[in-house]
């Protein structure tokens, strides 16, 4: 009987060259992971999309007129079926995505600024986002390895230097928050158009007043209209021309944010993480493929200042082999690959 090497080792071999090979890419330039992460976060931007358009498929809310007496009717939206759960799944998976972006971005320019992949004290790093100075001061050790310009860039990006309900970052700090240790998001719709047209008989005057768009635990009263004179013999229809579109609650309590529609913001945040990557990719190389979303003036300064030196790559560790052991007998089967998804290796003879 001739002896065979087990397959499980040459299939071990195969995955650990693949590995290797990863990893070179990644050493080669590390702003490309923030490219691809956001490139990521946008595939479940569009994964939303088509969940909310199928859902709509569906008619999910339906709109009632509700008489209270003396000529006043309530306007009700009702949600007549819940979201898809997958809904708020791939909501978090795209906070998820931009959030890591934003650590990636950091990690990278410390790599550039020491020269060092991976940069020194990596497991310290993260993209500050902080709603107060005290936060801001107890964690800015973990800056240290940055040059001067870029904390004093951080600094004014900070939510409590600016409106935090309006600092794109916070919002998606504060959502990834949630969605990462507490629960999903809390999903609901939100009464984006609002055209209603009202049929009165004819002498009446309605005075027409805005309530709710947020549809909370599935219902919403978003108008009140009060039609005089009125008698109880009258009638009145309504064709309430609205327009629906998705919201998360966390977020439609901001009065910045939610008078921009849901799928917009997505877009918007999308493109200004676009910018975060370029500022500090184009400081660090003198190149972005995005350098198109920088202004002039920012080129000018970081070709002014100069590039840091170029990562030095670490040799790889010398193998440490174990003791020699006999191997023990197999079959043709098994050395064909039966059972097992590999086939056999053969020796390079090149």
């Amino acid at each position: 009987m001739q002896r065979f090497v087990p397959a499980a080792y040459v299939r071990f071999a195969c995955v650990c060259v693949t590995r290797i090979m990863e990893t070179g890419c990644m050493i080669d330039s590390p702003f490309d992971a923030c490219w691809d992460r956001l490139e990521r976060a946008d595939v479940h931007r569009s994964a939303l999309a088509r969940i909310w358009n199928g859902y709509l498929d569906d008619e999910p809310f339906d709109v009632s007129l509700i008489h209270e007496g003396e000529g006043v009717h309530i306007l009700r939206v009702w949600q007549t079926a819940p979201i898809p759960a997958g809904f708020a799944l791939e909501f978090g998976e795209w906070l998820y995505n931009l959030r890591a972006c934003l650590d990636y971005i950091i990690w990278a320019t410390c790599a550039h600024v020491t020269g060092q992949m991976p940069p020194p004290d990596e497991g310290k790093l993260q993209f500050p986002i902080y709603e107060n100075k005290s936060a801001w001061d107890n964690n800015l050790y973990r800056l240290k390895h940055l040059r001067r310009h870029h904390r004093q860039m951080l600094l004014q990006m900070q939510p409590f230097n600016s409106d935090s309900e309006a600092n794109y970052r916070c919002v998606i700090n504060r959502l990834a928050r949630i969605d990462r240790h507490r629960r999903l998001t809390i999903t609901s719709g939100y009464i984006a158009e609002r055209e209603p047209i009202v049929e009165v008989p004819s002498g009446c005057h309605v005075a027409l007043q805005w309530g709710q768009r947020l549809l909370v635990d599935g219902e919403a009263e978003m108008a009140r209209l009060t039609v005089s004179p009125w008698t109880d013999d009258m009638t009145i229809r309504i064709n309430p021309r609205s327009g629906i579109d998705p919201e998360v609650n966390e977020w439609a309590a901001s009065k910045f944010w939610r008078r921009i529609p849901f799928s917009h913001r997505m877009t918007k945040i999308q493109d200004l993480v676009a910018v975060d990557i370029a500022v500090y990719e184009y400081d660090c190389r003198g190149t972005s493929r995005r350098s198109d979303l920088l202004p002039q003036d920012y080129v000018d300064a970081c070709d002014e200042r100069g590039r840091p030196s170029p990562i030095r790559r670490e040799p790889p560790p010398d193998v440490e082999w174990t003791a020699p052991a006999a191997l023990g007998l197999s079959t043709r089967d098994r050395f064909e690959g039966q059972g097992f998804p590999s086939g056999p290796a053969f020796p390079d003879r090149s």
